[in-house]
């Protein structure tokens, strides 16, 4: 996987054109951010007996003003689930290649608006045409 502070730069450069594909639908993202989050364990640690967490993680907060996304989200975030589905956040990089970030849904505030999405990043996917 790329390093934290390139993933950073990379999404900030073309956080205008990404999309969240869930369920097979397509949501606009309107506010994204990658950043360095530090989990209060000294040692990687299954969590739940079904991932595992780093000391340090990459997360992703994506804000969707759509909030018809919200019924697609049970499906996708642990807990109502056994498993979490692989959500992918995905943009065009100037007109020559695709960026996909594989990532899980830990969280979600929402108010009459807009849902803020918290996601861990597993992969980045640079794929040219």
């Amino acid at each position: 996987m790329m390093k934290g502070k390139d993933i950073q730069k990379l999404v900030k450069e073309n956080s205008a054109r990404f999309k969240l594909l869930i369920s097979g639908k397509i949501f606009k993202i309107d506010e994204i951010k990658v950043f360095q989050n530090e989990n209060p364990v000294t040692k990687s640690t299954i969590r739940g007996g079904v991932y595992v967490s780093d000391i340090k993680e990459m997360k992703v907060q994506a804000t969707i003003f759509d909030t018809s996304i919200t019924k697609y989200l049970a499906t996708a975030m642990l807990g109502p689930n056994k498993t979490f589905l692989d959500i992918l956040i995905e943009s065009e990089i100037n007109n020559e290649s695709k960026i996909s970030l594989v990532t899980n849904l830990t969280n979600t505030m929402q108010n009459s608006s807009k849902i803020v999405l918290y996601l861990i990043l597993k992969d980045v996917i640079i794929k040219s045409d």
